[in-house]
């Protein structure tokens, strides 16, 4: 939850103070940013402080250098950090009570700290809350909720994968039926929380997918377009924050996906002329969308799509059974074939340990996630890409040799290498990868002397520094 709440903020810290009844105190139960002993040792009294003016009186409150808020008396004397540029605290309430606070801070200036942002802080609290009550996590449980569901990006990041061409070709078939432009984005309904999932988004600037998410799909919510059963136009004037950097369109142009009498979700598309489609054409439209409805609904059932099972639930990829299966049938399939070479590419991260351990383990998940998108934009639909470690990737190129591996592998760490920057990261050293490349006969004859020569590559990479891609030499060994 402060993960999230500090990438929406961009900011660089925070922390998750709890309120201990019996002696009416604040402790720290999380916190990035913050020292060790500082942890250990914060106790906040309630109603001193700023921590524990907003816990006693239930009242967020935004605070800019050392300016203090009249209104819940803080004054310079609350305001411990002269560092810090701006500051937001809010309480964190659960069954009307006040069980904490929240604490969001920057140092510096390009931050998001908005009371703006104040809003959509809550539903992150709401949604955190409504999400512990669904798994009914106890107390004592230390494993971090998923944080992917927590972005409201689908449940299962592997499901939107395996759905994903499902959604592309039932977007351009339905827009292809009403002759609309080729613009706008699945919105599915989360049916334990009411929260919309932002699935896919066409024709926008990837820039923009946070404004959708934080500015437009709110708005979505609170015109109550579930009681919505047929295709409906809504004006941009309906909606407010909506820049012309965001869409020029002036109709959006809304269509239920109806499975019985059972609204699943919404496809939004935007257009300049609003559409007025004949009663075939609605008929056949509302046959597509029930359709992806029930698709959508046995998908996330588990009655199809029964692979799932073996994609990485983090990155969508293959996990390592499966991709080690795929190895196998390839190399069965060229030594049948015979004068068919296979590479295999290993890439791993280095030092990602340290990333992880300054950054918190959140922004690693983050960074894997889209890594693995970058990989599978990088290569062609038949190869077989897999997450074979914490964070390593391993990719299968059938009909490829080692020079056109490295090829491969250096379009790849192109991709890859202007992440950190896209995600507003800002890192003391560089992200940098090192790969291992074999080649299937010249250097092994089985799926497992392949993996072993590519892993034999990848550490003498390792051992050069890194950042580089190694291809295996048989004096390696």
């Amino acid at each position: 939850m402060l993960d999230v709440i500090l990438e929406v903020m961009r900011a660089e810290g925070g922390s998750v103070m709890l309120l201990d009844d019996s002696n009416q105190e604040l402790t720290v139960k999380s916190a990035r940013g913050l020292k060790r002993e500082i942890i250990k040792k914060a106790r906040v009294c309630l109603g001193s402080g700023v921590a524990g003016k907003v816990a006693a009186m239930g009242r967020s409150v935004f605070l800019k250098g050392n300016e203090g808020e009249r209104y819940l008396k803080i004054g310079a004397e609350d305001l411990v950090n002269p560092e810090i540029n701006t500051a937001f605290v809010a309480p964190i309430k659960f069954s009307d009570r006040t069980i904490g606070v929240i604490n969001i801070n920057s140092t510096h200036s390009d931050h998001e700290i908005t009371p703006g942002k104040e809003r959509l802080v809550q539903e992150i609290l709401n949604h955190f809350f409504e999400y512990l009550i669904q798994v009914e996590l106890p107390v004592s449980h230390h494993e971090p909720p998923s944080q992917l569901y927590m972005m409201n990006i689908f449940q299962e990041y592997s499901t939107l994968r395996e759905l994903r061409g499902i959604f592309d070709y039932i977007f351009q078939l339905i827009s292809e039926v009403l002759g609309v432009k080729k613009k706008g984005f699945f919105l599915l309904r989360n049916q334990d929380s009411g929260f919309f999932d932002l699935v896919l988004g066409y024709g926008f600037q990837i820039r923009n997918y946070r404004e959708i998410y934080e500015d437009l799909i709110p708005q979505f919510k609170e015109a109550r377009i579930d009681s919505l059963r047929n295709i409906t136009v809504l004006n941009r004037e309906d909606f407010i924050s909506t820049s012309k950097d965001l869409f020029s369109e002036n109709s959006l142009i809304l269509i239920p996906l109806k499975l019985e009498d059972t609204v699943k979700g919404h496809i939004l598309f935007l257009d300049d002329v609003t559409p007025e489609p004949d009663s075939k054409t609605n008929h056949l439209v509302q046959t597509i969308c029930a359709i992806a409805a029930r698709t959508i609904e046995e998908s996330i059932s588990g009655r199809k799509f029964r692979e799932l099972g073996f994609t990485d639930n983090l990155t969508g990829t293959y996990n390592y059974g499966l991709w080690w299966r795929r190895l196998n049938e390839e190399i069965s399939r060229a030594q049948r074939q015979g004068e068919m070479n296979i590479s295999l590419i290993v890439i791993d991260i280095d030092k990602f340990n340290r990333l992880n351990i300054a950054h918190g383990y959140y922004v690693g998940d983050q960074l894997l996630r889209i890594i693995a998108d970058r990989i599978n934009g990088s290569v062609r639909p038949t190869d077989i890409v897999g997450r074979i470690g914490g964070e390593e990737f391993g990719i299968v190129l059938s009909g490829t040799g080692k020079q056109q591996a490295k090829n491969v592998a250096d379009r790849i760490v192109d991709a890859v290498s202007g992440i950190p920057t896209e995600m507003r990261i800002t890192l003391s050293y560089p992200i940098t990868f090192s790969c291992g490349i074999a080649e299937f006969p010249d250097d092994a004859t089985t799926s497992g002397e392949l993996v072993e020569r590519s892993k034999t590559a990848l550490v003498s990479a390792k051992i050069m520094g890194g950042n580089r891609i190694k291809l295996f030499e048989q004096l390696e060994e």
